[in-house]
């Protein structure tokens, strides 16, 4: 009888830790747990490192990223805008380079304009890509150059010609390119 009750408290140990990981296999819960610590290190000041406690952090950061942004872009000076600023950006050129399989350089060469940061940057958001990094600088006067690293799933086998045809596309739904 001692062996029934040791089977089934096995039994019910082994149910307990499916049902603690989500029903992952140890592949997918290490992949988890990379994840998660990637996604911790991206959050400044995040001290707990418990899985809610990470997805919380992100989640409360990235509202805070977005509040900021939309107050920033509120908050510019009128003085500084011209008519064709007023008019919002107005993207110029869009090249593409790929540096390794499934990784590319977008770079996207835009007039000023009012919000222009965050319209030129949400058309990057848009695409389905990983946005490894963006920088954002003034080329000249009145035009600013998007430079941004990204990574495109290999199923989608993607050329730079692809992604420059998608990036102009997404840009054109927005109103940015002509």
């Amino acid at each position: 009888m001692s062996e029934n009750m040791s089977s089934s408290n096995d039994h019910s140990s082994s149910n307990n830790d499916e049902e603690n990981d989500g029903g992952l296999g140890g592949w997918a819960r290490t992949k988890r747990a990379q994840l998660l610590q990637d996604l911790h290190s991206l959050v400044p000041n995040q001290i707990e490192t418990d899985e809610r406690s990470i997805l919380e952090g992100a989640r409360d950061y990235l509202q805070r990223i977005h509040e900021e942004t939309e107050q920033i872009e509120r908050e510019l000076p009128e003085k500084y805008a011209s008519s064709s600023e007023s008019q919002g950006p107005q993207i110029l050129g869009v090249e593409t380079e790929e540096l390794t399989e499934g990784r590319f350089i977008i770079k996207m060469s835009w007039r000023k304009g009012s919000r222009g940061v965050g319209h030129v940057q949400r058309v990057i958001e848009g695409l389905d890509v990983k946005i490894t990094s963006v920088f954002v600088h003034e080329n000249i006067p009145d035009e600013m150059l998007t430079t941004a690293y990204v990574e495109v799933k290999k199923e989608m086998g993607m050329t730079e010609e692809e992604l420059q045809h998608l990036v102009i596309s997404a840009a054109r739904r927005s109103g940015l390119f002509p």
